[in-house]
């Protein structure tokens, strides 16, 4: 949350007295004034000892789009804005914009259940709850945000799904009039391009749906919301796929990822509170495939890991590879179940520039309700790598920095499941 105070009785209820800057934060933004004006302005109503970290966190918040770039908010950006527009000591403009940007202001679409809006995020970051499907039957507003804590995900191939987003508006203290919802879907894997990504339309062949409340009107403080116009996901087969919530609003447009990159895949899902994946499927076959993608133009170290949780005693689970040069040097890696919580894991030196395959074999009984298999892809950087000491600064491997050995950053995850 942002810095607060004692409660005020203001017309008869209790607000902030925070909410005076936010609300001069709103009329600086609606007036059309620039970042550093409202920076200006919000200053010099502050009474000493004023608070450069909520500054800060109300000018990040509403000029979203100034501050967004590419993959995440800039810190840097934020703090010479703060500097220039007050002249205030460099060092202390810095900690503020660091305190604003390491949460998300706005609307936020969970990554997974225990996303609150930190950033950047953590844990599993595509399992996203806020991806409904929910097959040939259309969902009510009302539905959808009293289904809030749990996944409902049933995809029928060959028919168009109703698909829906969810959204909650955090950390930021002033109405949102205007949330919107695009979709997007991969074939299933687990850093794909943007290139790869497909847009999806609503059942009225719109690429966007407004979204709202149980009560229409704007989101207020906490407010839960989600799409009124069903989108049309359909299938082509028995596959699994990818989906992509990305929710806009007048603060921060939220333009899909449109740079590839490894690098630029990875921050963009771990630093975009308003955007969230759906990576999650009941198996199908004895074997799935899996794309991943080396966006990079060199060759780059993947670790691919399966980690199985509560399958069934005497279930082989393997991991392989599609691509004939890939499993030539690189084998299939299997292992039988014998433990209630075993890992499997295979790598490769992926050419650059190249799409493929890992294939996941599950052979045994049906996965009950409680297991899974959640295949996750690493990147492994070595020290001198170009993007080593930045998966140090992000995921604070401050041990493998003084130890020089290798970093597994994280590209996503995608996780089997019973039912």
């Amino acid at each position: 949350m942002t810095p607060t105070a004692t409660l005020e009785l203001q017309e008869g209820l209790l607000v902030s007295p925070n909410q005076k800057y936010w609300d001069l934060g709103l009329k600086c933004f609606k007036d059309g004034d620039l970042a550093t004006t409202a920076i200006q302005k919000i200053w010099a109503a502050m009474p000493p000892p004023a608070s450069l970290n909520l500054l800060a966190a109300i000018v990040g918040a509403l000029y979203g789009d100034t501050y967004w770039a590419t993959t995440k908010m800039d810190r840097n950006h934020l703090a010479l804005d703060i500097q220039a527009s007050l002249g205030i000591n460099p060092s202390d403009c810095q900690k503020a914009a660091n305190y604003a940007f390491s949460r998300w202001y706005g609307l936020l679409v969970r990554g997974n259940f225990g996303d609150n809006g930190g950033i950047p995020k953590t844990g599993s970051i595509t399992a996203s709850p806020d991806v409904v499907i929910n097959g040939k039957a259309p969902l009510t507003v009302d539905q959808l945000i009293r289904m809030w804590n749990q996944y409902n995900w049933d995809p029928t191939p060959g028919l168009k799904n109703n698909t829906y987003g969810r959204a909650q508006s955090v950390n930021i203290e002033v109405p949102i009039e205007t949330p919107i919802l695009r979709v997007f879907y991969s074939d299933a894997g687990f850093n794909p391009p943007p290139t790869s990504w497909i847009q999806a339309f609503t059942f009225d062949n719109t690429a966007t749906s407004p979204m709202q409340g149980i009560a229409p009107g704007p989101v207020l403080v906490g407010g839960k919301i989600a799409n009124t116009d069903s989108f049309a996901f359909t299938p082509a087969g028995s596959g699994h796929y990818c989906l992509i919530a990305v929710v806009g609003s007048e603060f921060f447009t939220n333009n899909p990822l449109d740079t590839p990159g490894n690098w630029n895949s990875s921050e963009w899902i771990v630093n975009n509170g308003a955007a969230g994946w759906h990576n999650v499927d009941v198996p199908k076959a004895k074997e799935s495939a899996l794309k991943f993608y080396n966006q990079d133009n060199v060759e780059e170290g993947f670790v691919f890991e399966a980690h199985c949780s509560k399958v069934p005693e005497g279930t082989r689970v393997s991991l392989g590879f599609a691509d004939k040069l890939l499993a030539q040097a690189h084998p299939t890696q299997s292992i039988t179940i014998n433990k209630p919580y075993q890992v499997v894991t295979t790598e490769a030196q992926v050419p650059p520039n190249f799409a493929g395959d890992l294939v996941v074999g599950i052979d045994g009984k049906a996965l009950p309700a409680d297991a899974s298999v959640d295949v996750r892809l690493n990147w492994r950087l070595p020290p001198g790598h170009p993007r080593f000491l930045d998966a140090v600064e992000r995921l604070h491997e401050t041990t493998a920095l003084n130890l020089r050995t290798p970093i597994n950053l994280p590209l996503g995850s995608f996780t089997f499941v019973g039912k």
